[in-house]
């Protein structure tokens, strides 16, 4: 799955959920932890596409713990993954009313609003939430709104956005650089291209952002600049499996 259409949203909380082990309790119906336990449980199977487990486990949580906006937003998740639209958006607006200032819940839903190309609604959430003190959740709201102008054919917005994105928080290039090969990949030259410049402005080069540009060197038949990128990856990372498809002319 392209991550700006789907993975990335995941974003906050969310995305840090690990599975653990099912707890039975006889407190089960009451327990807060047993809440928390249905709802990474959900989340995980959610993010593997068991959508019937993910099911179970997150009407579990909030049938726990209904008072908590994170078992809602489980659930809002949920709804949103299967289509359930309408669902999903009464869910949203409920937990943002359980938790009107969380990165977390603006995230989510403006990434909802996005999907529907409701653009001008989801930056009023992204945008919220970039305001907010905590830096993680900036990083993660600028990233969203970025993709969701990328997504909307809106390129300079996406570019500044997502260079913002990336100066607060550099670990973002990967996912950036896994999105442009993936582009590439779907022969959206063009899109790839924009993606890769946003990396080579903000961050140092890798591996990764090397091989994307031998690969476009040899699809323009651009054979100087091909072997120029082949020497840097040689100098810098000759360990690499990039390196190794260079040598093997695996463009």
């Amino acid at each position: 799955m392209s991550l700006s259409q789907g993975m990335y949203w995941l974003s906050g909380l969310f995305a840090l959920l690990l599975l653990v082990g099912c707890v039975k309790s006889p407190q089960e119906t009451t327990n807060p932890a047993v809440a928390q336990t249905r709802l990474q449980l959900g989340l995980t199977y959610l993010a593997h596409n068991n959508l019937d487990s993910a099911r179970q486990n997150l009407e579990k949580a909030v049938a726990i713990a209904p008072q908590d906006y994170r078992t809602q937003l489980g659930m809002a998740l949920y709804e949103q993954r299967i289509g359930e639209n309408r669902l999903a958006e009464q869910r949203y607006q409920h937990v943002l009313n359980m938790a009107p200032e969380n990165g977390s819940v603006m995230n989510n839903y403006g990434a909802f609003l996005c999907s529907l190309g409701q653009y001008v609604a989801a930056q009023r959430q992204f945008s919220a939430a970039a305001q907010l003190p905590d830096y993680s959740q900036v990083a993660d709201a600028l990233e969203n709104a970025g993709y969701c102008f990328f997504n909307a054919g809106q390129t300079e917005d996406a570019r500044n956005l997502l260079s913002r994105a990336l100066k607060y928080d550099p670990t973002k290039g990967s996912a950036l650089l896994t999105e442009a090969n993936q582009q590439f990949a779907a022969g959206k030259n063009e899109q790839a291209q924009l993606l890769l410049d946003i990396y080579q402005h903000i961050l140092p080069a890798s591996a990764e952002s090397l091989w994307l540009q031998i690969r476009f060197a040899a699809l323009a038949g651009h054979d100087g600049d091909k072997e120029r990128y082949g020497n840097v990856l040689a100098r810098s990372f000759p360990q690499s499996k990039q390196y190794q498809h260079f040598l093997a002319n695996e463009y």
